[in-house]
Parts: C-alpha cells; sequence; structure tokens
C-alpha cells in the first residue's frame, strides 16, 4: 500500500468517533462536567480539513460550558518551531494574539488536540490544558451505565 493509499485508509480519532455517534454507536452516556472551558482546533486539523468533530461531541456532555476560538488564530509552536532557541520568541510573539484571547475568557481549562499547542499553551498561559480524549474519558468515569451501547 502507499503512503496515499495508507493516509486514505486512516481518520482523526474525533472524526472516528464523530462517524460512531451519527450511526447512533456511541455511548453517550455522560458524567455531568460542570466547568467553562475553552476548545482550539489546531491549525494541521484545519490544513487536512477534518473540522471539529471534538466540538459536536464534547457539546454532548451535560454541564460542560464550552466556548470555540477563532480558527484563524495560531498559538505559535508551529511542531518544533516554538522550541529552537532562535525562534522562541517569534514563536510567542506569533501566538500573543490567541492568547490574549483565551485570557479575555479566562476558562477553567483549554481543551486541544494539539500536543504542540499544549506545550505552548502551558508555557504561557496559567490554565490546565487537556486533549478532548481527556475529557471524554473524564464524562464517562463514574457515569451510571445504560447509555447507548453498541
Amino acid at each position: 500500500m502507499s503512503r496515499i493509499g495508507l493516509a486514505d485508509a486512516l481518520c482523526d480519532a474525533g472524526e472516528y468517533l464523530a462517524h460512531l455517534h451519527a450511526e447512533g454507536r456511541l455511548d453517550t452516556f455522560f458524567n455531568t462536567i460542570n466547568e467553562r472551558m475553552v476548545y482550539y482546533a489546531p491549525c494541521h486539523q484545519r490544513e487536512q480539513k477534518i473540522g471539529t468533530p471534538y466540538l459536536d461531541l464534547l457539546a454532548l456532555i451535560p454541564g460542560l460550558s464550552l466556548e470555540s476560538l477563532e480558527e484563524t488564530d495560531c498559538c505559535g509552536m508551529g511542531g518544533n518551531f516554538g522550541f529552537k532557541t532562535h525562534f522562541h520568541e517569534k514563536s510567542l510573539a506569533i501566538g500573543k494574539p490567541l492568547m490574549l484571547k483565551i485570557r479575555q475568557h479566562a476558562p477553567q481549562a483549554i481543551i486541544t488536540d494539539c500536543l504542540s499547542c499544549r506545550l505552548q499553551f502551558n508555557h504561557a498561559l496559567p490554565y490546565p490544558v487537556f486533549h478532548p480524549m481527556e475529557i471524554l474519558a473524564r464524562a464517562y468515569r463514574n457515569a451510571e451505565r445504560g447509555g447507548n451501547i453498541s
């Protein structure tokens, strides 16, 4: 199989869960999470035209107040760009508009599916940062069973 063939046969975990949900095969019996969070869809996800499947999935969690940040902003990390001494300050400058927007929201936490963005947020902001799967796992934890399980 070629790399293109392989790429065409794979999907993002969020896309997979959204597909299961659309088919009615996703357990949506979630525990309540009474918190205010912001969600940031990373640049690579936009470029891959994945969309934001996690937003719809996270919206199923009772009590979770979730705001999506604009898709035109960048955290500035750019993979390993922000780790390089020569580019570190530029990386922070690129991400500054997004960091200001997050501070204006003053969330209890940030959600992003990009580990590079997570590192940058952890470096520049005082809020905990989670992958959407961590929040979904938390919502499943301690929930009484009986949801739509297939």
